[in-house]
């Protein structure tokens, strides 16, 4: 079913965005501690392929932090020590190319909201948003971080465009890599408040025993009909 769904999203996605603007820069996103450096990463691309031996300029909140030589695979690399706690934005330019990302930091011991955009947010076959999950997403922002995490076949960018288009705010998504995200989450020091989406995320952080919420059937998993229920079990 998610193949398919994924399938429809692409032939509904490129035909409302031209093959370039899903192509160019990517700026990965990140959750990062306060004060401890990190390396940012940024991939050149062609329309097709990546593209090695460009200089790449990196921004944070408009101000250059310096550049670097993007490698064979198109990975271009920056260390950064972020001294402020919040939301940062990235940006990376070569070229006449221009790519955004976010930069989360927040202080060790933050409890993190993960939701799972497949998986809790899109409506597989409309690919539209479920009801009120926009205002949703708000409301939880006001008391915890939240983090948007791509689970299935749909890219980056992809999942991107379409939060854009459907008046998302804007907040850090990041691969879910089978649950590998919340290994690196937990030993980065935060902690995984909670988990919505579908059951074999929710199962990938079973070890850390965070609040659940599926919109399937799932094991450790509260089982919602809609986003007001959520917000209501998270008070």
């Amino acid at each position: 079913m998610r193949v398919l769904a994924a399938f429809i999203f692409y032939t509904i996605l490129f035909s409302m965005f031209p093959v370039s603007a899903l192509s160019d820069l990517i700026v990965h996103d990140m959750v990062v501690s306060k004060g401890k450096e990190v390396m940012l990463r940024v991939e050149t691309k062609g329309k097709l392929f990546s593209k090695g031996g460009e200089v790449v300029e990196f921004f944070v909140d408009g101000k250059s932090i310096g550049k670097s030589l993007s490698g064979g695979d198109g990975s271009a690399f920056r260390h950064f020590a972020p001294l402020k706690t919040g939301l940062h934005r990235i940006t990376a330019r070569y070229d006449r190319d221009e790519g955004n990302g976010l930069l989360l930091v927040l202080k060790k011991g933050s409890r993190i909201i993960f939701v799972d955009v497949e998986g809790s947010l899109l409506e597989s076959f409309s690919m539209k948003p479920r009801h009120r999950s926009q205002k949703a997403i708000k409301e939880i922002r006001k008391r915890f971080p939240v983090v948007f995490l791509q689970t299935g076949l749909l890219g980056i960018k992809a999942i991107k465009a379409w939060l854009k288009k459907n008046e998302f705010i804007e907040l850090p998504l990041v691969s879910w890599r089978q649950g590998a995200i919340f290994d690196e989450i937990s030993e980065k020091g935060f902690k995984i408040k909670a988990i919505i989406g579908s059951p074999d995320v929710i199962k990938s952080a079973k070890e850390y025993k965070p609040m659940a919420f599926s919109f399937e059937e799932a094991e450790d998993a509260v089982e919602v009909k809609d986003w007001e229920e959520i917000i209501r079990k998270l008070k």
